[in-house]
């Protein structure tokens, strides 16, 4: 079966700097292998298994040429398809295998081929620890119909620690370049160089939660975040791919942090 294709490619791309604003680059991945191949295993893990989540997303996640590979023209590609005889749905996710910390800035150049009902692309960041945990969403699209996308910082994977923006006008499916610096101050967000969102280094109150309950765990010594990229297909933020159009791609042509 061939490949799905992706519907744009980038300019023709230069060659990438030796060096982000800050200083080399201390992770990156210009994602220019030939067509047909995975991203780079050393940098990346595919995720094959499902999110502990509910309600669940409907698509399956899978390590398949179909739904996550380069396009030999300096893109990732995670691509959510649909199986009609089965009527099965999959995509892609993907996992740095890179733990970044405090005082770094990520920056990743984004295409979204996705903005289509079912389908919730996002570039994010996710500790795994048990504790302290949190997550950082640079942006989020989602395809229910009923939440504009978004940028938010969860200081807690609670669901009710958060501080996030509505930003409705800066998604849509032209390329951009999205940057998140985070630093001692907070969190400053970017979309083609331009600042539209900032979060201080303020504890986050538990929404619900006892009136001393707060949380802030970007600063403690040792934090760390990995940075993903997902497609999903269903879920609360996606809503029923049902009639959604597919294949559909999300196309990353490289992430720097510094």
């Amino acid at each position: 079966m061939p490949l799905p294709e992706a519907a744009a490619r980038p300019s023709a791309p230069q060659a990438p700097p030796a060096a982000g604003p800050g200083g080399p680059y201390i992770f990156a991945d210009e994602f220019d292998g030939p067509a047909g191949s995975p991203p780079d295993p050393g940098k990346w893990t595919i995720q094959t298994w499902q999110d502990d989540v509910f309600p669940p997303v409907e698509g399956i996640y899978r390590d398949d040429r179909q739904n996550v590979f380069q396009d030999g023209h300096s893109n990732l590609v995670l691509c959510a398809t649909h199986d009609f005889f089965s009527n099965t749905y999959y995509s892609g996710k993907l996992r740095g295998n890179f733990r970044s910390m405090i005082n770094q800035t990520w920056e990743a150049k984004i295409k979204l081929d996705c903005l289509t009902p079912g389908l919730w692309p996002s570039f994010w960041g996710v500790n795994e620890d048990p504790l302290p945990d949190g997550e950082v969403d640079i942006f989020e699209w989602y395809g229910n119909g009923q939440w504009a996308p978004g940028t938010t910082v969860h200081a807690a994977s609670n669901g009710k620690t958060w501080e996030g923006k509505s930003i409705p006008g800066l998604v849509d499916g032209n390329w951009h370049t999205w940057r998140m610096h985070w630093g001692e101050e907070g969190f400053e967000f970017s979309r083609d160089g331009a600042e539209y969102f900032k979060v201080p280094n303020k504890p986050i109150h538990v929404a619900g939660g006892a009136p001393d309950d707060f949380r802030w765990p970007f600063n403690i010594p040792g934090y760390w975040m990995t940075p993903m990229f997902t497609l999903a297909v269903g879920g609360v933020g996606a809503g029923d791919p049902a009639a959604g159009v597919f294949p559909a791609s999300m196309l990353v042509d490289y992430i720097r942090i510094w």
